[in-house]
This record gives C-alpha cells, sequence and structure tokens, in this order.
C-alpha cells in the first residue's frame, strides 16, 4: 500500500510563522527518507491559522530540498486561476523537478466568498465553467487541445519533459464519475467529509476510458497515533477543537493541548467520542484501521493528515504507522 501526506499547514498559538513554513521542508525530508510516496499542499486563503495559501511556491520549497517523494497540489483552487496559468506553473515545476510534480486540482473556493472575491477581481465562476476550466489546464497540459478550440494554438511553455500527475479532489460519486469521464486521478477528501461511500472508487473505475492515463485512486484520512490511546486522545486535542469551531463558525484557531482548559477539554474528548471523521488510538489500532478501510473501499493509497505543533512528533507518528500499515 502507498502511504501519503497531506499538509494544510496549520499555524499554532505562540509559533512563528517562518519556523512552521519551514517544518514543512523538515517532513517532506522525513517523509522520503521513510519512503512515503507524495507529499501535497493544500490551498486555503483568508483563514490566519493555516498557512498554505500558495502551494505552488510551497512545492516549489519543498522540491528544492528533496530528491524523489511526490511533491503535489491537494489542490489548487482551479477557479482562481487561469487555465494556461496553471498549465504553465506546473509544467516549469515538472521541467525543473521531472517525475515528481503532482496537480491536483480542487472546484472549492477554498475560503469564504469574499477572498474568492478578492482572488478573482469580483469574476467568481460557476461549476459549469470551473469544469471547463480544468478541462482546458488539461489538454494544454497534454497538447490535446482540439483544433476546433480558440485555444489550439498555444504553447505550454517551458515543456516538461515528463508531465504532472493529474488528480482531482473530490467527496462525492458525482465527482468520481466526472474524474473518470476525464482520465484524470481520482483523490476522495474523506477526512473533510468523514466517510466515504466504499463503492465511489467503484463508480470512478466505471467511467474511466479503455486506455487511460489516469485511474489511481487515493483517499485522504485523520489521523492521531501515539503509542498509547490516552497520548492519541491529548494529542487529538487541537484537530476536535478546530472540528468544533469550523462546524459551530467560531474563529479557528490550533493551541497546544496543555492551553485547553478542563472545562473545555472535556467537551473535546467527548467529541471525539462522536465524531468518526478522525481515525485516534494507538499505532497498532490507527494502522489497523488504515489497512480495513483500504480493504472495505478499494482505494490504492491513503493519504494521511494531522494537527501536530511538534513536527518531530507528527513524523515520528508517520513513521510509526508506516512501518505497521506495510509490515
Amino acid at each position: 500500500m502507498l502511504l501519503s501526506v497531506l499538509e494544510q499547514v496549520p499555524l499554532f498559538d505562540g509559533h512563528p510563522v517562518r519556523e512552521t513554513l519551514e517544518d514543512t521542508v523538515t517532513l517532506a525530508q522525513g517523509l522520503e527518507e521513510g519512503g512515503f510516496h507524495r507529499f501535497w499542499f493544500a490551498e486555503h486563503h483568508d483563514t490566519p491559522s493555516f498557512l498554505s495559501s500558495a502551494p505552488d511556491l510551497m512545492m516549489m520549497h519543498v522540491l528544492d530540498a528533496t530528491r524523489s517523494i511526490h511533491v503535489g497540489s491537494g489542490g489548487v483552487m482551479a477557479m482562481h486561476y487561469g487555465s494556461l496559468q496553471l498549465a504553465e506553473r506546473f509544467s516549469t515545476l515538472a521541467a525543473l523537478h521531472p517525475g515528481r510534480v503532482d496537480m491536483g486540482l480542487g472546484r472549492a473556493p477554498g475560503g469564504a466568498v469574499l477572498a474568492a472575491h478578492a482572488l478573482n477581481q469580483g469574476h467568481v465562476i460557476g461549476p459549469d465553467s470551473i469544469n471547463a476550466l480544468i478541462v482546458s489546464t488539461v489538454e494544454l497540459l497534454r497538447n490535446t487541445v482540439p483544433e476546433e478550440h480558440p485555444y489550439s494554438r498555444l504553447s505550454v511553455t517551458p515543456p516538461a519533459g515528463e508531465l504532472p500527475e493529474v488528480w482531482l479532489l473530490g467527496s462525492s460519486g458525482q465527482s468520481a464519475a466526472w474524474a473518470g469521464e476525464h482520465d484524470l486521478n481520482y483523490a476522495y477528501a474523506q477526512f473533510f467529509t468523514g466517510s466515504q461511500d466504499p463503492t465511489v472508487m467503484d463508480v470512478y473505475r466505471a467511467h474511466l476510458p479503455k486506455d487511460p492515463i489516469g485511474g489511481r485512486t487515493l483517499s485522504a484520512l485523520s489521523v492521531s497515533a501515539a503509542p498509547t490511546r490516552e497520548e492519541a486522545i491529548e494529542q487529538a486535542l487541537p484537530a476536535a477543537e478546530f472540528r468544533s469551531s469550523l462546524r459551530s463558525g467560531r474563529q479557528v484557531t490550533f493551541r497546544d493541548p496543555s492551553a485547553i482548559d478542563t472545562r473545555r477539554r472535556a467537551e473535546l474528548v467527548d467529541h471525539l467520542a462522536q465524531d468518526d471523521s478522525m481515525i485516534v488510538g494507538t499505532y497498532d489500532e490507527v494502522a489497523q484501521r488504515i489497512r480495513s478501510f483500504v480493504e472495505d473501499h478499494g482505494v490504492e493509497e491513503v493519504m494521511l493528515i494531522s494537527y501536530i505543533a511538534d513536527v518531530r512528533r507528527k513524523l515520528r507518528q508517520y513513521q510509526e504507522l508506516a512501518r505497521r500499515v506495510n509490515r
């Protein structure tokens, strides 16, 4: 089983911004050494608790500091870019780092309506236009723009010797079918929805062309694993507070568990007990849950995400899970 990691770059209270950004390099290097397949950056706007607003720039920084791990966007929010702009940026990355660049494309805004307006100067496009933009981006990258299309005379420069892997991010059967129809790899955001229909990857594969360029699948899962279940629950409190705040409309902040008072801690522990969207337990328990998920959902790769301030501790968690999942 392939294991990968998704990073939203959460900023914990009291942690310097530059140090938090540089921790992503430390994390990527440790994951590369541990045999992880991919390291992706999300895209968030006008969200002070997340620092990943420019995934392609973060990708460049990490690509320069690593040698073999795939680095990608999980994903770039296509509505905020032009199709040629996306194709050229990722072709440039792929020309500099052949065989290591993933372009994950998302159809969501990655932030509130006001942020979307500011990113697009008020010209926010609808779902059909986003789909058309993604199709144009992929056709430009693959040099398959139909002759009758206005963009058919365009060239993507610099040309990439090996094209980026193109993924569609989604969380429904509809997005799975659309990804298959357009021959894109498909990534399901289970950590975001909290559930995943066991048949969604079958839906995806049923819509692929006969000889696909795409066809790869992965699911992103939120985890908190530690030597004991008690430690894993303690470690999961910042993630629980994040999810609780998000659902209640409160401002999202990331705090070290030691900064959470007793009453709030009890609320969050109760929240974790009722929330199936995150896998919490010992290393062995979480590894078994991951293996069971793969078997039940027919997915080839699992992408892990967690919210831990100490990058060494986060890396140790991932490495311990990798040892158990694939032994």
